[in-house]
């Protein structure tokens, strides 16, 4: 059997930056927020990553199809049910 780190909880959060950039990965450009809510489990390693995911998914530089085929191989690497 594999372990695996669940997002935090809404109720965990106490950074703001956490709760507002889970609220934009689920509602905005990312449109899931399981792999943030992991990463926001460390909440100056979110507030740092996701400027860099900005940048390059929002900015155009990698086009939609790359982007979701990206998203489709880091979630069978991680057996994850994406």
């Amino acid at each position: 059997m594999t372990s695996r780190v669940s997002p935090v909880a809404e109720e965990q959060i106490t950074d703001q930056g956490v709760r507002e950039r889970l609220q934009q990965a689920r509602e905005g450009w990312w449109l899931d927020a399981q792999m943030f809510g992991v990463i926001g489990r460390v909440p100056s390693l979110l507030n740092t990553i996701v400027p860099v995911f900005e940048s390059f998914f929002i900015a155009g530089r990698i086009e939609p199809h790359i982007f979701e085929m990206m998203r489709l191989k880091t979630g069978q690497i991680n057996d994850c049910a994406y």
